[in-house]
C-alpha cells in the first residue's frame, strides 16, 4: 500500500521528531491550484533513509512488498478512495486505513503484507454492517503468498444479525455465537467439516 519512492517530488523538510522528510504530488500527478491554492493528490513523509514511512492518498495507491512496488491494481479498495498506508522501517507496508463513501477498512499487518488484524465496515440504503478478524501469525518460514488464518471473527450485519465465531487452527468455525435478525440467540459447536454437534437455543 505504498508509492514509488524514486518517482516522488519533495516539497518540504521537516527536521524535528527523527528528521523525518515530508514530500507530496507524484510524476504523473502535478499539483493544481483550487481557489488559489497549491494542491496535491498525495502526502508522503519519509525516513532519514529515503523510505516511505507514511502515505497519504486520494487514489488507489501501489503496494511496497518485501522491497517490490506493486501497481495499484495489485490493491483491492475503490479507485479514488482515502488511503492511508504505514510503513515500516524498511520501506514495507505494515497496515493501513480506507475510507470512501460506503465504508472503510483498517488493517495491520504480519510480516509480507499479511493481514494481522481487519476491521471494516460496510453500508448502504440502511443495508451493511461491521466485522472485525484476527488471524494467527503464519508459518514464518512459508514466505511470501502466505495467507493468514482467521481465529476469530465479529460482527453484525443486516443479513445475520450479530455473530462471534472461534476457529480452528485451519480457520474452520467451531464455536459460533449469534443472536440472528429476528433477535434469536444460539450458541453453536462444530465439528471441523461445519457440522453442529451441539446447540444451545
Amino acid at each position: 500500500m505504498a508509492g514509488d519512492l524514486g518517482r516522488r517530488a519533495a516539497f518540504g523538510v521537516a527536521a524535528s521528531a527523527g528528521g523525518a522528510l515530508l514530500a507530496g504530488g507524484t510524476a504523473g500527478a502535478a499539483e493544481s491550484t483550487v481557489n488559489g491554492k497549491q494542491v496535491s493528490p498525495s502526502f508522503t513523509v519519509v525516513d532519514k533513509r529515503g523510505r516511505q514511512r507514511f502515505l497519504l492518498d486520494s487514489r488507489k495507491p501501489p503496494l511496497i512488498v518485501d522491497g517490490q512496488t506493486y501497481p495499484p491494481e495489485r490493491r483491492s479498495g475503490p479507485e479514488n478512495g482515502s488511503y492511508l498506508i504505514f510503513n515500516d522501517e524498511t520501506g514495507d507496508e505494515k497496515g493501513g486505513l480506507l475510507v470512501h463513501p460506503t465504508g472503510g477498512h483498517i488493517a495491520f499487518d504480519y510480516p509480507h503484507a499479511v493481514d494481522g488484524i481487519n476491521l471494516s465496515l460496510s453500508a448502504k440504503d440502511g443495508v451493511g454492517g461491521a466485522g472485525l478478524t484476527i488471524n494467527g501469525i503464519p508459518d514464518p518460514d512459508a514466505g511470501p503468498g502466505v495467507r493468514a488464518t482467521p481465529r476469530a471473527l465479529f460482527g453484525c450485519h443486516t443479513a445475520f444479525g450479530a455473530q462471534l465465531a472461534l476457529c480452528d487452527s485451519q480457520g474452520r468455525p467451531r464455536i459460533v455465537l449469534q443472536v440472528d435478525e429476528n433477535d434469536r440467540p444460539t450458541i453453536k459447536i462444530l465439528d471441523g467439516d461445519g457440522k453442529t454437534i451441539n446447540e444451545l437455543a
